[in-house]
C-alpha cells in the first residue's frame, strides 16, 4: 500500500516488518501510517524496524551478513507470532 488513504481504511489486524532503508517505505511514511492506526484502536497493528537492513532483507536475505540475519529472524518471528494470534 502507498497511500495514506488506504491506511485510513485499513479494518483488519496488520504487522509491519520494516528495513531500516527503504525507498517504498520511508521513515516519515511508516510514521505517518503509524500515526494513523494509533488513531484505530480496533484494528490491532505492530511495526518492527530492523536496524541495518534494507528494502527486500526479509525476502532476500544475505546469510553472510549477521545485521541482515537478525532482521530476517525478528521479521519471521513477527509474522508467526502474528499468524498464531490473528488468523
Amino acid at each position: 500500500m502507498t497511500s495514506k488513504a488506504q491506511y485510513e481504511q485499513m479494518n483488519v489486524p496488520i504487522a509491519f516488518a520494516c528495513a531500516q532503508e527503504d525507498h517504498s517505505f520511508s521513515d516519515t511514511f511508516r510514521a505517518e501510517v503509524e500515526q494513523i492506526l494509533a488513531g484505530k484502536p480496533e484494528v490491532p497493528n505492530k511495526f518492527l524496524l530492523t536496524e541495518g537492513t534494507v528494502h527486500g532483507f526479509a525476502a532476500r536475505p544475505n546469510p553472510d551478513n549477521p545485521v541482515v540475519m537478525k532482521g530476517y529472524t525478528q521479521a519471521n518471528d513477527l509474522i508467526a507470532e502474528w499468524a498464531k494470534t490473528h488468523l
